[in-house]
């Protein structure tokens, strides 16, 4: 960087020898061999105050610049004899008389060492950027080594989903013609039995025909008197309309094919792994359901006795208690908490005078079992009539209600008009409009879980992961990410499905120390709070947790 001068050999400043230059004092600004650096140099006054650095840190390598050759790009025959820092250019002394006089100058070494100093600033920013950008690549790369093993995982999947579903059409299939061919052998053995005994009725009803046209053509008066005489008083035999109900072959209904029941690809942004923000400890000992009515606002109950409670720092204040005997409950827009306590008409006490009166929220001559309040404020009731026994007895269905008390939606049977519930334990609806129902299917509480799509579909049931763990679901709540969280009898374990009721993981939350949590509720401004059982025979008291799920 000698802007076109030369370079020439240089010795140490103190020996004056040809030795290999490895050191220069700032102060000084001498050159130095290591030996005149350790012997002689300490010896100056001060030198101990003097900066000394190799000769790399100052950009020359065993040469020194020299700065005495550069020629004036302006005036022939000049050369360059400062720096002008007005300008910010070299200048030669007829440069300084004619433009730059009174400017203000520095040597050009000096300014030399300021742009080298720059330079290698900017050279540092550069290896800087270099060195990021190459982490960057190599993030990148471990991205895309990572999504490449997910997309072949995917794609596998896909591919085992098709084989799976092909082969399940096809066994249903084989069914359904199976079944089909029993319905028409049935039948046709009927209408051949059938037709067999008409054919012997009319072969009889002919033969007694020829018997009345012989007599009628009997010239003989005698054969007509005592033939037809015995004839006429014979029992008349009379043909009825065949007894024989046959049993129509049925239609085949073709299935919806969705994008649900074959699979969905969705980024899932949920990786089940929850962590305990806050702890609460309650005065009942289970909160069977909870919702909230504000953000630091709760209802909770244990079935026998409704409360109202406030968080104060790490406490839970009881703000009210009514002894009111409630399944569930949701509070509407308007706060007011909704509850059913197993009538026909939904209950709601005034978040302005605590009074308890009946909603316009009825299901005649049915019981209401559980209640769900979404965010335009319709709401979804499950009910039932006579007993809860298994198999089921009497009508289980879901109604969706809009603000008024109307029914927009009743939810009972299938397309092949088989009831869908054995016993609703529980319903939430996720926000792109699903329906999630718990539905338990036997005495030993083992259930399932169906997803509904707004018209009545069923987009998806989930029956638990594993054989190992009897899946008893008891109930259900869509988080704010609007994914679905399932809590399990007996178990500190949540399932985690997708809004469309896909399976995404599982979580045991004894680890984190949340036993048997069961109800959950979540604020306008995505709280998410979780209640908990205790033990049977426990003297412990219920707790509630708010907690963070990423």
């Amino acid at each position: 960087m000698a802007c076109g001068g030369g370079q020439v050999p240089v010795s140490c400043s103190l020996c004056e020898e040809d030795s290999i230059i490895k050191w220069k004092c700032l102060n000084c600004d001498m050159l130095m061999c290591d030996k005149c650096k350790e012997k002689i140099h300490v010896k100056f006054k001060f030198a101990k105050d003097h900066k000394v650095v190799s000769i790399q840190e100052v950009g020359l390598n065993y040469k020194e610049i020299d700065f005495s050759n550069i020629s004036c790009k302006i005036h022939t025959g000049q050369n360059y004899v400062l720096f002008c820092k007005t300008c910010d250019c070299l200048v030669c002394p007829l440069c300084i008389s004619e433009t730059h006089n009174g400017h203000g100058f520095v040597t050009i070494r000096e300014r030399y060492e300021i742009l080298v100093s720059k330079v290698k600033t900017k050279e540092k920013s550069i290896e800087t950027n270099i060195f990021v950008l190459k982490k960057r690549k190599a993030e990148v790369n471990d991205v895309d080594k990572a999504e490449l093993s997910k997309f072949e995982s995917t794609m596998k999947k896909i591919k085992y989903q098709n084989v799976q579903l092909k082969k399940e059409v096809d066994q249903h299939t084989e069914k359904l013609e199976t079944e089909l061919i029993k319905k028409w052998d049935d039948l046709h053995r009927c209408t051949e039995k059938e037709e067999k005994d008409v054919s012997l009725l009319i072969g009889s009803l002919e033969s007694k025909k020829s018997e009345v046209d012989e007599i009628i053509q009997s010239m003989e008066a005698e054969t007509v008197f005592v033939d037809g005489f015995g004839l006429t008083k014979s029992k008349e035999e009379t043909v009825a309309s065949p007894c024989t109900k046959f049993d129509s072959i049925p239609i085949f209904l073709p299935g919806q094919i969705t994008a649900y029941n074959i699979g969905l690809l969705e980024n899932v942004c949920i990786s089940g792994e929850i962590k305990v923000f806050k702890q609460f400890d309650t005065e009942i000992l289970n909160v069977y359901a909870m919702t909230a009515c504000s953000e630091d606002m709760f209802w909770i109950t244990d079935f026998k006795v409704l409360q109202k409670v406030k968080i104060e720092g790490r406490k839970l204040k009881i703000i009210d208690q009514k002894e009111i005997k409630s399944w569930d409950m949701a509070c509407s827009p308007s706060k007011d908490l909704l509850f059913a306590d197993g009538g026909s008409i939904l209950k709601q006490i005034s978040e302005q005078t605590g009074e308890v009166t009946s909603t316009k929220f009825e299901v005649k001559g049915l019981r209401v079992s559980h209640v769900h309040v979404d965010q335009y404020g319709d709401v979804t009731v499950s009910a039932f009539s006579g007993e809860i026994v298994y198999p089921a007895v009497g009508r289980r269905v879901v109604i969706v209600m809009d603000e008024s008390g109307k029914h927009d939606a009743v939810y009972e049977f299938d397309r092949r008009g088989k009831p869908i519930f054995t016993y609703v334990l529980n319903i939430t609806r996720t926000i792109n409009g699903n329906i999630c129902v718990v539905d338990r299917l036997s005495a030993d509480n083992s259930g399932r879980v169906v997803i509904l799509s707004g018209d009545g579909d069923i987009l998806n049931t989930f029956s638990g992961n594993t054989d190992k763990i009897l899946f008893q679901p008891m109930r259900v709540f869509t988080t704010p990410s609007d994914h679905i969280i399932i809590s399990n009898l007996n178990h500190s374990i949540l399932y985690f499905l997708n809004n469309s009721g896909n399976y995404i993981g599982w979580k045991d939350t004894s680890n984190i120390g949340i036993i048997y949590p069961r109800s959950f509720c979540s604020t306008e401004a995505g709280h998410t709070y979780v209640g908990c059982v205790t033990h049977k025979n426990s003297r412990d008291i219920a707790k509630i947790y708010e907690i963070i799920i990423s």
